[in-house]
């Protein structure tokens, strides 16, 4: 702009007016267009005051503009600035963004990994006029009173972009631990019952074999998942097996709640491949049902919870109606 060695004077001096004006700009201006605020993650407006990063640029680097010594110009008259483009350079006034350093990853021995700070044209602006508030005349109050000094200078509050990280971080975290967990209870479920069904039967407790470490952990989960599942089924068929007896809870929450005894007639079906099934014909009315296995340990569970819970001890032979300790336990509450 007007910085060639025949520009004249007049003309010089308009090429460095243009180039202060140009990094005015870039301190503060308005937006002409309407974009998403890489630093703060929401929308910037037509007409919302903008301010331009100083980062390495992602695009292109062009010439200088303005002029300096070169052109005859004294130091307090110079005034130039080398303009880049890219993706990312403009966020609000008051943001402070940050980036991803992989430090030691890129070549870099003295720093390690982190998030740094990207400084802005603003962001420098408001540090000299609070340099000079502090070295004024009683300006030792104003030391470590940034936001007070923003607000008597009426500019808007910092937005961290790295506390933005940090809180969106954090909260995926925690739900990434709840997840955690919520997959986890179904295995320490199945484990409880494994140990109580185990100790049942007489037999030794998990191996704790570990699995290779070849596998992923999702076949490690389902490994694991397996191992229990055999652990429990073959304690579950040691310790029910023909003509045992079984005791199973009907209509919990109705009047005609009731306690039904059984006898187990028949078990079919191959344990290898978890379609073990068993045949129940109970006392009461010589109905015969089939269950598989799953099922009615769950059932035999369940009523012995439910005897547990209300002091029942003896063993049950045919049908035991169970709706007056119900009604006993609501009245107690």
């Amino acid at each position: 702009m007007y910085t060639t060695t025949t520009a004249t004077r007049e003309q010089v001096l308009n090429a460095v007016a243009a180039a202060q004006r140009a990094m005015e700009r870039h301190a503060c201006s308005k937006s002409q267009f309407k974009f998403k605020c890489f630093s703060c993650g929401e929308m910037i407006h037509r007409g919302d005051k903008i301010t331009r990063c100083i980062k390495a640029a992602a695009g292109m680097t062009l010439r200088f503009r303005g002029a300096g010594g070169e052109c005859g110009l004294t130091l307090a008259e110079s005034a130039f600035y080398e303009p880049e483009t890219g993706k990312d350079m403009w966020v609000h006034i008051g943001c402070n963004p940050c980036y991803w350093d992989k430090g030691f990853e890129n070549g870099d021995e003295s720093s390690p990994p982190a998030i740094r700070g990207v400084p802005t044209e603003w962001g420098c602006k408001v540090d000299r006029e609070f340099e000079d508030w502090i070295s004024g005349p009683g300006g030792e109050m104003w030391i470590n009173n940034v936001d007070l000094f923003l607000k008597v200078k009426g500019y808007p509050e910092e937005k961290s972009m790295r506390a933005r990280i940090l809180q969106a971080v954090t909260r995926f975290q925690a739900l990434w631990r709840g997840y955690i967990y919520k997959k986890a209870y179904p295995i320490a479920r199945l484990d409880a019952i494994a140990t109580k069904v185990l100790n049942d039967a007489g037999l030794d407790t998990l191996s704790g074999e570990e699995v290779p470490d070849l596998i992923t952990k999702r076949q490690r989960f389902a490994a694991v998942e397996a191992d229990l599942n055999k652990r429990v089924r073959n304690g579950f068929l040691q310790n029910n097996s023909l003509g045992g007896h079984v005791e199973i809870l009907f209509d919990e929450r109705k009047k005609s709640a009731a306690i039904y005894s059984a006898e187990i007639i028949k078990i079919q079906g191959l344990p290898e491949i978890d379609g073990l099934y068993y045949w129940i014909k109970f006392h009461h009315d010589n109905e015969v049902r089939r269950y598989h296995w799953k099922k009615l340990l769950h059932l035999k569970v369940e009523c012995d919870g439910f005897k547990t819970k209300h002091w029942i001890i003896a063993e049950i032979r045919g049908k035991l109606p169970v709706y007056c300790f119900i009604k006993q336990s609501r009245s107690s509450q």
